[in-house]
């Protein structure tokens, strides 16, 4: 056999093809297996062999800017947070004022992150604190320490339908997560209950792979308290003015709490301590615990919850003991118009036939007595503690309403005018000032994200100049003004897990902006006021400069004291002025008149006639 470029292909074979034709017998033999396409792993069999799970401790360690721990500035306000949420929160539990210490200590150590920065020479160092935060809450019990502060989404606040600071917990494992990657230090816990004799102390750090806690230590020691807990934790940090501005209004959002702030800058250096004692002696309401509105449910949550009862016989049973505001009646009603028999078992259940029922059936709103406000009155004292020169300070607040079967509360509150009011407001020029605004969910300072949130974006959107305020389009009003706008529900529906920023939702707003304008009436009926009696100041000025010429020529006229005419005279400016004015506000000061020089006059001595009729004149006048 000739190829075609003229070349024997059998001899071809025998110096190219010896290999190929040695595998082939192989193959024939059954030495080796020939490869198909079949064998070769496709993509999707290459993807599958990397999956595996990931529990919440290894999502979140790779996540921690959600919770507020991407940056070391954040990081460092989010853990102080975190962790006074927690003291407040066991504090109200046991029924006891809280009193919470804060100790904020620089240590030697560094934390260095690599930048592009050129003048950090691409690397920037932050300082490692050590941060104690000690209440006289109703502690943990033994048996829970470990679990509660080692294992990621493990806690009670979660399964609780009930207005809360914490809401996930997931706060202080994310803050001991960031504490040991960035200072490798565990968390040292020592908690006391009131049963124990001795405060138990556990040094923890959490094991991410498998998210459980690696317990170092534990032992028994003394406490200095009756009952409570202490929390100890390095983090890298970056120290600013956020800092102390969050244990401020985190003291105005709490007026019944005792809050001590103290920093240590350097290891040898003097101690900063900031002290808020308490507003009132009154604790607020305790917030109510209850069951969940049908309308506040996903229909998958719902599914779940459907699959996971094994108490109720049928679905009836199931509406009335599981959801709010349903009773036997309301059952029957709601599976009537979702043609679902009463009788049939929970997992028979349509759910998607259930929830249109339920947006077409007249349901209740969810109790709305369960929340646990400041107060109008508490929120009244807190800020004249904290702005002690206010000229006023006024808090209103609406009745409680509900969002997808949430129960919420807004409440609202100003401080206005004064040095130290001022000095909290941004400068825009020499005399002017923007107005600050203090965002409060559930009674927690929100300081970061307010371009997001819509307790901002709502005080913005108010036409403040309707209340006498200078305004310049979309912005805040240009006054020396401290707005305080909280939200408080057994579901704050925050952007992120972080809880930054308040969601947007057509209730809240509404509720909002209602809230806003009547604080907004309120302001406006003060710098009318306070306009008017700056008007009646300057007519005062004016009628006293000519008060007392008129004085010195009806005493060379009619020979009365010049002091006692004088006096006559302001008297009856005083009456015209002030007298007919309405009742000032009571933070308003009363009007004092300011001494004006008289100013030098040469007066020609008069004539007799000319005293008569000036005496008749200034009888005339006083009359």
């Amino acid at each position: 056999m000739v190829r075609e470029d003229g070349g024997d292909k059998r001899g071809a074979d025998k110096v190219v093809g010896k290999p190929i034709l040695r595998k082939a017998k192989r193959v024939r033999r059954g030495q080796i297996k020939q490869r198909s396409l079949s064998d070769t792993p496709t993509v999707a069999e290459a993807e599958a062999k990397k999956m595996r799970a990931v529990n919440p401790a290894q999502y979140y360690r790779q996540n921690l800017g959600q919770l507020g721990f991407g940056d070391p500035e954040h990081a460092l306000v989010q853990t102080i947070k975190e962790l006074v949420d927690n003291s407040l929160d066991a504090a109200e539990a046991m029924g006891v004022l809280p009193e919470i210490a804060v100790t904020l200590t620089a240590t030697e150590k560094e934390y260095e992150v690599i930048t592009n920065r050129v003048k950090d020479g691409g690397i920037r160092k932050f300082p490692i604190f050590k941060i104690t935060v000690e209440d006289n809450g109703c502690g943990v019990v033994r048996s829970k320490v470990a679990k509660a502060f080692g294992k990621v989404l493990y806690g009670s606040k979660f399964f609780s339908f009930k207005q809360s600071r914490g809401q996930q917990g997931l706060g202080v494992h994310a803050a001991i997560i960031y504490a040991q990657l960035t200072s490798l230090e565990p968390a040292v816990i020592t908690t006391k209950t009131e049963t124990d004799e001795k405060a138990y102390r556990v040094v923890l750090k959490i094991d991410t792979e498998q998210n459980k806690p690696i317990v170092i230590s534990a032992e028994d020691v003394p406490f200095n308290r009756p009952h409570g807990t202490t929390v100890e934790l390095m983090v890298a940090g970056e120290y600013t003015k956020k800092v102390e501005s969050f244990i401020k209004e985190l003291s105005l959002a709490n007026p019944h709490a005792e809050l001590k702030f103290t920093l240590k800058p350097t290891v040898n250096g003097e101690e900063k301590v900031i002290h808020y004692p308490r507003a009132t002696e009154i604790l607020p309401p305790p917030p109510k615990e209850i069951r969940p509105h049908i309308l506040s449910m996903e229909p998958g949550a719902l599914l779940e919850m459907i699959s996971n009862d094994r108490c109720c016989k049928d679905a009836k049973q199931f509406l009335v003991k599981h959801f709010v505001r349903i009773s036997e009646l309301k059952a029957l009603q709601l599976l009537s118009a979702a043609n679902i028999p009463p009788d049939v078992l929970p997992k028979e259940i349509n759910v998607e036939a259930l929830f249109k029922a339920a947006k077409e059936v007249d349901i209740m709103r969810p109790p709305l007595d369960v929340l646990s406000p400041i107060g109008e009155e508490a929120l009244r004292q807190s800020l004249r503690r904290l702005y002690p020169d206010a000229e006023f300070i006024e808090a209103t607040s609406r009745d409680p309403w509900s969002y997808r079967g949430i129960p919420f509360q807004v409440e609202v509150a100003v401080a206005y005018g004064g040095a130290s009011v001022a000095n909290d407001c941004e400068t825009v020029r020499p005399g002017v000032f923007k107005a600050k605004v203090i965002r409060l969910g559930n009674k927690c300072p929100l300081i970061y994200d307010s371009k997001d949130c819509l307790l901002h974006k709502t005080v913005k959107e108010i036409n403040w100049r309707n209340y006498k305020l200078p305004q310049e389009e979309g912005t805040l009003p240009l006054a020396p003004m401290v707005l305080v706008v909280s939200l408080i529900s057994t579901k704050v529906p925050y952007t992120v897990p972080g809880k930054f920023a308040v969601a947007y939702h057509d209730e809240i707003h509404e509720q909002l902006r209602l809230a806003l304008q009547a604080l907004g009436r309120m302001i406006h009926s003060y710098v009318t006021h306070r306009q008017r009696q700056e008007h009646e100041r300057h007519r005062q000025s004016i009628f006293q400069i000519y008060a007392r010429e008129i004085a010195r020529d009806l005493h060379l006229l009619t020979g009365v004291s010049q002091e006692e005419i004088f006096n006559k005279l302001m008297e009856t400016v005083r009456t015209k002025t002030i007298a007919s004015e309405k009742r000032p506000p009571p933070q308003q000061e009363v009007l004092k008149l300011k001494e004006v020089p008289a100013p030098s006059i040469t007066a020609k001595v008069p004539t007799k006639k000319l005293k008569e009729k000036s005496q008749h004149t200034l009888d005339a006048f006083i009359r």
